[in-house]
């Protein structure tokens, strides 16, 4: 049954729309929701976000966008009808997939740790003839004001993007651009807020000069028709991280980072036509790879001569870099790092559920490879960590899928549009 598309939106905010590439749909979730996602998000970093103490109390993902992904409060958020239906009018489709998307927490730039300013940037490629058109959104868990971290976009740009790309050189970057003279737009919003933006206007989120965290959840919407087809299976709400990080006593947060750490080890080498230099105002590296021109984020890539990049795999598979075959990085460089990431396993937190004997015993093992112990993959990931648990501890680790609503679990791929 396809479910019919109420209009949320005036004509005066889809004229808005089309001027500018954006859009805001007011009271998209109940406030009980925002404050639900909020406690959730707490949980999940850790931290009591009414005391600014603890907001530097864990080390900053990029950008401030975290790995939170499958809790039970953002998927309560994603089946919101209204969001499904602010969606809906803008893409003028009734049968939608929904994002398994991250959240963002951004607090004020403090030092040199804590220092996000925000590139403008796209997330498609944006050399692509014609350019598609999809879309994509932001939830504002509170207030955010313009000087907030929030969204800022360039207004208007996703009409001049053609034109503005037939006076560009070859081999320009696909996803940055130079804002020189550009009137970049910061963006306020309310709690509730749903920012929805055209994928071809620039945007980022912002620096945060305010004193106060900015808090979001990011969602995005697409046709099912001509996606892959939905797997069927309802998502964790409770997941092995979860789960990992409750038998460690520490917060998710800590073994998200570690996890992003650790598996910064699984480096490939490519080969660079030119190194061309840092960016001036972006932590990454202007680089040349089969006549392409990339800048590719600093975290993930490291020089290693003027010819030679370390980068993450699944960075340099995301970034759609053609290159040969991509051979690993010197086995002892990555055996020292992954040791180095092993021992980054938080200590201090709440109750674990390992004696401090098992935790000594389990960070030995961490110092191995899963092969080691009969695995196949070369990184611990959540599985293997959690049958390690299981062979050495005798620890099972149950998850849990999330509820969804009818609507829900058409979103989600785990019913099709066309059941009643």
């Amino acid at each position: 049954m396809v479910k019919s598309i109420s209009n949320v939106f005036s004509q005066s905010e889809l004229d808005f729309w089309n001027r500018n590439g954006y859009v805001i749909l007011p009271n998209a979730v109940p406030p009980s929701q925002l404050d639900d996602t909020v406690m959730a998000m707490e949980r999940f970093f850790g931290q009591d976000f009414s005391q600014p103490t603890d907001w530097y109390n864990y080390p900053p993902f990029s950008g401030g966008i975290a790995p939170m992904i499958h809790d039970q409060e953002l998927w309560n958020n994603r089946q919101s009808n209204r969001v499904y239906q602010a969606f809906a009018q803008i893409l003028d489709c009734s049968e939608l997939r929904v994002s398994q998307d991250r959240v963002n927490f951004n607090p004020p730039n403090k030092n040199s740790v804590w220092n996000h300013q925000g590139t403008m940037h796209w997330d498609i490629d944006s050399r692509q003839k014609p350019i598609p058109f999809q879309v994509q959104g932001v939830l504002c868990l509170t207030d955010t004001e313009t000087n907030q971290g929030g969204f800022k976009c360039i207004p208007g740009f996703h009409r001049k993007l053609s034109d503005w790309a037939a006076s560009q050189p070859a081999g320009r970057p696909a996803r940055m651009l130079d804002t020189a003279g550009m009137e970049i737009q910061s963006v306020p919003g309310q709690a509730g807020d749903l920012i929805i933006w055209h994928s071809a206007l620039p945007h980022s989120n912002s620096a945060n000069t305010s004193n106060r965290p900015r808090l979001a959840q990011y969602i995005t919407m697409w046709p099912v028709e001509g996606s892959l087809p939905g797997s069927g299976v309802l998502p964790l709400a409770v997941t092995k991280r979860r789960l990992l990080a409750q038998v460690l006593g520490v917060a998710e947060s800590l073994i998200a980072r570690w996890m992003l750490n650790y598996q910064e080890c699984d480096m490939v080498l490519v080969e660079v036509d030119r190194l061309l230099g840092e960016h001036p105002d972006y932590p990454a590296w202007h680089v040349e790879v089969a006549g392409q021109s990339y800048y590719l984020r600093k975290p993930w890539v490291r020089p290693v001569d003027n010819r030679l990049l370390a980068i993450y795999r699944p960075y340099a598979m995301g970034q759609h870099i053609d290159t040969p075959a991509l051979p690993i990085v010197d086995e002892n460089a990555f055996l020292t790092e992954l040791k180095e990431a092993a021992v980054k396993v938080p200590t201090t937190g709440s109750q674990s559920k390992l004696t401090v004997n098992q935790l000594n015993q389990m960070k030995q093992f961490l110092f191995q490879t899963p092969e080691q112990y009969g695995f196949e993959q070369r990184l611990w990931d959540e599985d293997s960590i959690c049958e390690m648990l299981k062979q050495k501890f005798d620890l099972e680790i149950e998850t849990r899928p999330v509820v969804l609503t009818d609507l829900g679990r058409k979103l989600a791929g785990v019913d099709t549009w066309s059941n009643p």
